[in-house]
């Protein structure tokens, strides 16, 4: 389990939705280790920066910004310290998890400025936002120790008063893409079952998928994100990447405990994608 900085509490906000709590959800940057390499043809460092930009000049400023993982696609501490210094210049702050690609200990060392955090818990005035390492060292899996599940536990059980959003890596259902439901979060139930137990809980967030998802399971909001870079194609039994542009996930947390949210992507495909790759 990746071990988080103490709790962030927001600053109380001017949101003009009724006074709701405005989270974007980045996801799968796929940094690499020079700003210029690319990744299936794209400039993974680059889409990223647009995917904010177009955040920036749409909904901005967010409450909160939550990546959901795999910020590199090999975890170095130079990539890591470039995206700090970036996030940093965003002015708001920035919670990081991590996905089978990261280094979470390294995360840990390295995204520290005074806008980036790796906290596991987000306290705003009605919401609280749980980030949970779903990661498993050598493995593409999800999976949850019984220690973060307790973690989870705790932290809703200090704040029954609040509703919650729970943010991970890997996704926590089946969603019809056979290659990449074999990484699907392991024993889930076990998951659900505690979330379903807290009245408070309202919805899962989660990257990895690099395509949109929105269901509902078990009375929860389950929701997939597109990365920053390449989409993977829905429904697909083997690789494939999608003809969609890249994007990201703007939430609205309502203090009546309604979520709306909307996927928003980018006008066009990644220069140089190479839609035809059969992996990466």
């Amino acid at each position: 389990m990746m071990k988080s900085r103490p709790a962030l509490t927001l600053k109380p906000n001017n949101n003009p939705v009724n006074g709701a709590i405005e989270v974007l959800q980045i996801t799968d940057l796929h940094l690499l280790s020079a700003p210029e390499q690319t990744l299936l043809g794209v400039n993974t460092e680059e889409t990223a920066r647009q995917v904010i930009e177009s955040a920036k000049s749409q909904h901005w400023p967010p409450d909160l910004i939550v990546l959901t993982g795999d910020l590199t696609q090999k975890p170095l501490a130079a990539i890591y310290r470039r995206l700090d210094r970036y996030l940093n210049t965003l002015g708001v702050p920035c919670v990081c998890l991590p996905g089978n690609h990261d280094d979470p200990e390294l995360m840990l060392t390295e995204l520290k400025s005074e806008n980036v955090y790796c906290a596991s818990q987000i306290l705003g005035s009605a919401w609280q936002i749980i980030c949970l390492d779903s990661t498993e060292p050598g493995s593409e899996i999800g999976h949850f120790s019984e220690e973060t599940l307790g973690m989870l536990a705790d932290h809703l059980d200090r704040h029954p008063e609040k509703f919650a959003l729970v943010c991970l890596h890997h996704h926590p259902v089946q969603i019809g893409c056979s290659w990449l439901d074999t990484m699907v979060l392991d024993e889930s139930n076990q998951f659900f079952a505690l979330l379903e137990s807290r009245s408070q809980s309202r919805a899962v967030a989660f990257g990895h998928i690099h395509q949109a998802f929105d269901t509902t399971y078990r009375n929860l909001r389950v929701l997939g994100t597109p990365s920053t870079c390449f989409q993977f194609k829905p429904a697909s039994e083997h690789f494939m990447l999608d003809d969609q542009a890249p994007g990201y996930r703007r939430l609205i947390l309502h203090p009546d405990g309604r979520i709306g949210t909307e996927v928003y992507r980018l006008p066009e495909l990644p220069k140089g994608l190479n839609l035809g790759s059969a992996g990466y």
